[in-house]
């Protein structure tokens, strides 16, 4: 998942006790085998893309050293991958010296040409940073700094290529309450406020939440050069949506029948957008179709701790979304072939997986891979 790690283990950790009663026949497998385990306690926050060689590749955060990593995986013909990897940011250095704690919400993109393009957040600066590599050497540097007296920004940061294969990043400024886009101009990253947070007061009555909006950030462009995210708005517990290009934009509401909106994950199919988010109040898997200013909703899965972690995806315009269940601590999969929406585990029984679910077609194959909570590692494998 993709909250706040110190609240997010915390959790798990409780989760994880519940077991898997109820599960079914219809599982996958994970591909490699043990002598290609990661050591170290990595795969949070993952972020997952495609090389030009048609190979998967990982951008990750080493929760053991603090640090973000990079893997490329090569698939062999009886389907185990072997995974050859790179300290990208924050490992000691030859001195053994620990330059701090970077890596969290890594989003990645790789463009037509292979150079690799990762936002992450600098949690010991409160940043957000961005690792490039295009000559074979990584290039290190700050994105953003956000706009708060002090700097607390870079969550929930999520990367998206624009027409000239340029990055985009929109980013949660926790300092200001605020969702934040930055962008690369070719020699760095300049930012602007997306949307701004206000505050708000329960139709109950009580004190006003404090202003909070972009949290789950999750950006798409369109081929016009639209830009689209859709994000959480804490204090309207909202799914919104702000959309524009050349760092102007325009905010809308998609659902706000409850509490709904966390874990956004958005497609662009023609002119049309899916959002697959959380009803955090019934913990819920939703969806919302349509275009600005009309939208349709719906439930595709329903029951206890439902939805989080989504990965929309279209094969052949048929929707389908990997997603968490977290009371069997299980990856599920939902597909719609027209009719209705059908949902299965696909799975779990190896341990606690669906955090941080990724999803990438590469040739007739579409693969997953997600965080493994049990065994601190990547998990990796086809979709079936």
């Amino acid at each position: 998942m993709r909250a706040p790690l110190l609240t997010l283990g915390a959790v798990l950790a409780v989760v994880a006790l519940e077991g898997c009663e109820g599960c079914n026949d219809h599982t996958i497998a994970p591909l490699g085998d043990e002598e290609d385990l990661f050591t170290n306690d990595i795969g949070a926050w993952l972020s997952m893309a495609v090389t030009p060689e048609g190979k998967p590749a990982i951008a990750y955060y080493d929760r053991t050293m603090g640090a973000l990593g990079y893997a490329v995986g090569t698939v062999d013909k009886n389907g185990k991958v072997k995974w050859e990897r790179e300290q990208v940011d924050s490992y000691p250095d030859e001195n053994g010296l620990n330059p701090g704690d970077a890596g969290r919400y890594a989003s990645m993109k790789i463009t037509s040409s292979g150079q690799v393009w990762i936002a992450y957040q600098d949690v010991s600066n409160g940043t957000l940073k961005y690792a490039h590599k295009g000559d074979g050497v990584w290039d290190i540097g700050v994105a953003d700094i956000g706009g708060g007296a002090k700097t607390d920004a870079g969550y929930w940061a999520s990367l998206a290529l624009d027409s000239s294969e340029n990055p985009v990043v929109a980013h949660f400024d926790n300092g200001k309450g605020n969702l934040r886009v930055t962008r690369w101009n070719g020699s760095t990253f300049a930012g602007v406020v997306a949307a701004e947070g206000e505050a708000h007061t329960p139709d109950t009555g009580g004190e006003a939440i404090a202003a909070s909006v972009g949290e789950y950030a999750n950006l798409v462009i369109a081929s016009d050069g639209t830009e689209y995210i859709a994000y959480y708005d804490r204090a309207a517990t909202a799914l919104m949506l702000a959309s524009g290009k050349g760092g102007t934009y325009d905010t809308e509401v998609v659902d706000d029948s409850g509490d709904v909106g966390q874990w956004p994950s958005t497609v662009l199919d023609g002119s049309e957008l899916w959002i697959a988010y959380q009803d955090v109040g019934n913990q819920d898997l939703r969806v919302a179709s349509g275009k600005s200013g009309s939208w349709t909703t719906e439930v595709v899965d329903a029951g206890d701790h439902i939805g989080a972690d989504a990965a929309f995806f279209l094969d052949d315009g048929k929707p389908g979304i990997v997603y968490f269940d977290g009371f069997q601590n299980d990856m599920k999969l939902a597909r719609n072939t027209g009719d209705a929406w059908t949902a299965e585990k696909v799975a779990g029984d190896e341990g606690a997986l669906g955090f941080h679910n990724e999803t990438v077609k590469i040739g007739a194959a579409r693969y997953v891979a997600c965080y493994d909570f049990t065994a601190r590692s990547v998990f990796f494998a086809t979709l079936p």
